[in-house]
């Protein structure tokens, strides 16, 4: 693996997303009547928030209450590089051992399930937004061979260096939200989404209170599926859609078999091979 500069690397990326934004933008001259179907990644396709599960690869002694507070205080991003960071520099522990830390992450059940359905569906776009990283997100999906069902990924990218390491950079850098962290503002990447034209629904599905502001971007036709007994259920608590902000239809899940059922049969009224 050859060596790419981090701030190389940061322009490279943005590049290359920002162009698959235009790409959707000019298809939607083409096509219309599309479904957008975007789904966060940690604790809603997989069981474990990512970043956790990567940091219990450090020893008991080192994943300090001081560690910890890392999150509150400066992010998730923060968080995982100061992780990555001292695995790699004082357990040797680089991107080879963390990808397969990742690979090892349990599905939510029935949602394997749910990604196949969405994606064979010929209506369908399929993507990820999600604030981990391209590095964990290419690594499980490719774990269980559907890497090829995901039309994209917005995430921060990944960088391994020439000595392993893996770096993660920020997706931007954004002061506009205070729902979401400054790395990565998902209500941002739906409003691009929605405003290309290319979609007629769209649902978005996650667990946490940053998604809040993707679902806030979604209109009267659009579906909210908010994962049920987790963070963004709980802070919303019985508050109504429109309480919070949300324009939108919006269904609560338990697990993937619930969600299969209540958005591919109802919402979507998929047919039974899909």
């Amino acid at each position: 693996m050859f060596a790419v500069s981090s701030r190389y690397f940061q322009i490279l990326s943005r590049h290359l997303l920002r162009r698959g934004f235009c790409q959707s933008a000019e298809a939607a001259n083409d096509s219309g009547g599309r479904i957008l179907a975007a789904i966060d990644f940690d604790k809603t396709i997989v069981q474990q928030d990512s970043y956790l599960a990567v940091s219990q690869l450090l020893p008991s002694a080192q994943r300090s209450r001081e560690l910890q507070e890392l999150i509150p205080q400066c992010g998730w991003l923060t968080f995982i590089s100061r992780v990555l960071q001292e695995l790699h520099s004082e357990h040797k522990i680089g991107s080879a051992a963390v990808g397969k830390c990742v690979r090892h992450m349990e599905a939510v059940p029935g949602m394997l399930r749910v990604v196949r359905r969405l994606a064979t569906n010929p209506a369908v776009d399929l993507c990820i937004v999600s604030d981990a990283n391209s590095f964990f997100i290419g690594e499980w999906l490719k774990e269980y061979a559907i890497e090829d069902l995901v039309a994209s990924v917005y995430t921060n990218p990944a960088s391994i260096e020439a000595n392993g390491e893996l770096l993660i950079l920020p997706y931007e850098e954004q002061t506009e939200c205070d729902l979401c962290p400054a790395n990565l503002c998902k209500g941002s990447v739906m409003r691009e989404l929605i405003r290309s034209g290319r979609y007629d629904r769209v649902v978005y599905v996650g667990d946490s209170c940053n998604d809040l502001c993707a679902m806030q971007q979604l209109r009267a036709e659009d579906v909210a599926c908010i994962r049920r007994g987790y963070e963004l259920h709980n802070e919303l608590g019985t508050a109504a859609g429109g309480q919070a902000g949300l324009s939108c239809s919006v269904l609560t899940w338990r697990d993937g078999h619930e969600l299969e059922e209540r958005l591919m049969e109802n919402e979507l009224g998929a047919r039974p091979g899909y």
